[in-house]
C-alpha cells in the first residue's frame, strides 16, 4: 500500500484518557493514486474520518459511500471498515477514534447508532470539529504545557459538536418497510454494534421486549437466515479480521469476542474457515 504521507498516534493497546474522552488513535493520511486501507474490524470506539482534500470511497459492513473535500465520516463500534481513494483526485483525511465515559454523550450516541444505521447517512459537514482534530494531531506533537487539559476540552468539544450535527440531519427513512423488516433490522444492527458486548443472544429478549424464541423465528422467517447464524457469523468474521490484523493474540479475541474457552473458538472457526485461526487468516 503506497501512501504520500501517514501521521498515525495508535493507542489501541492502551487508550490515553483526557478527561471523559478515551482517545484510541488520531493522525492524518495523505493517500496515493493506489492507497488501499483494507477491511479491518473497530473494537469499541467510534472513528471520524475528516477528508481535507480529494475525494474517495469509504466501506462500511459491505456498503461503500463516496466522500469528498469538507466531508466528515462516522463509524460505529463493531464496523467492517475500508477505505480508498479516486485515483483521479486522491484524498487527504485526519483521523479519530475516540468513546466517552459522560453517560450523557454516551446515551446520545447510542442514539445517533440506532437512527443512523445505513452507510450512506453517516456522512455530514462540522468545521468546528475539521479545527479541533487537527489541532489536536498538532498538540499530541508539540506537548506543551497544559497540552493534556487543552486536548480534553477539545475532544469534548467534539462530542458536543458531532451530537449537535446529528441532531440537525433527519433520521434514515427506511421506506415502505414491515414492522417486521424493521425490527429483524434492528436485530441485526444491535449485532453488529454489539458483537464484543452480546455474551448471549437470550440477552435480546430483555432489550427489544420479546421472548427469544418470537424474535429467532421471525427472524429465519423474514431473513431466511438464524439469528443465532447471524450471530456466529458476525463473531467470527470479526474474529478473521482481528486475526489479519496481527495486533491481538488468539486469546484475547476469543476473550473479546466472549467465547468460553480457547477450544470453542478455534472449533467454531475452523468449522466455518476449513483452518485453525492463526494470523494472516
Amino acid at each position: 500500500m503506497e501512501i504520500l504521507y501517514h501521521l498515525d498516534k495508535s493507542y489501541i493497546q492502551s487508550p490515553l484518557s483526557f478527561g471523559e474522552t478515551k482517545c484510541y488513535q488520531i493522525g492524518r493520511l495523505f493517500c496515493s493514486e493506489s492507497t488501499v486501507v483494507p477491511e479491518h474490524t473497530h473494537l469499541n470506539w467510534f472513528e471520524l474520518t475528516i477528508v481535507t482534500e480529494g475525494q474517495g470511497i469509504i466501506g462500511t459492513n459491505g456498503t461503500e459511500v463516496p466522500v469528498g473535500s469538507g466531508d466528515i465520516y462516522l463509524s460505529f463500534p463493531g464496523d467492517f471498515h475500508a477505505l480508498r481513494p479516486r485515483p483521479e483526485n486522491p484524498m487527504k483525511y485526519d483521523f479519530f477514534s475516540f468513546n466517552t465515559d459522560n453517560e450523557t454523550y454516551a446515551a446520545a450516541f447510542r442514539s445517533i447508532m440506532e437512527n443512523f444505521a445505513p452507510a450512506e447517512k453517516r456522512i455530514f459537514r462540522d468545521e468546528n470539529i475539521r479545527f479541533l482534530v487537527s489541532n489536536a494531531i498538532s498538540e499530541f506533537d508539540r506537548k506543551r504545557e497544559f497540552s493534556e487539559q487543552l486536548l480534553a476540552g477539545a475532544f469534548e468539544q467534539i462530542c458536543i459538536y458531532l451530537i449537535r450535527a446529528f441532531k440537525k440531519t433527519p433520521p434514515s427513512d427506511r421506506g415502505d418497510v414491515t414492522r417486521a423488516e424493521t425490527l429483524c433490522f434492528q436485530l441485526m444492527h444491535y449485532i453488529d454494534t454489539h458483537v464484543y458486548s452480546l455474551k448471549t443472544l437470550d440477552d435480546l429478549s430483555g432489550i427489544f421486549g420479546y421472548n427469544y424464541s418470537y424474535l429467532s423465528a421471525l427472524f429465519k422467517k423474514v431473513t431466511s437466515e438464524t439469528l443465532a447464524g447471524y450471530f456466529r457469523n458476525r463473531r467470527l468474521e470479526t474474529a478473521r479480521l482481528l486475526l489479519n490484523e496481527g495486533k491481538l493474540n488468539i486469546t484475547k479475541i476469543a476473550e473479546l469476542l466472549n467465547y468460553s474457552s480457547i477450544y470453542s473458538f478455534s472449533k467454531a472457526f475452523k468449522e466455518k474457515y476449513g483452518v485453525s485461526p492463526k494470523f494472516g487468516h
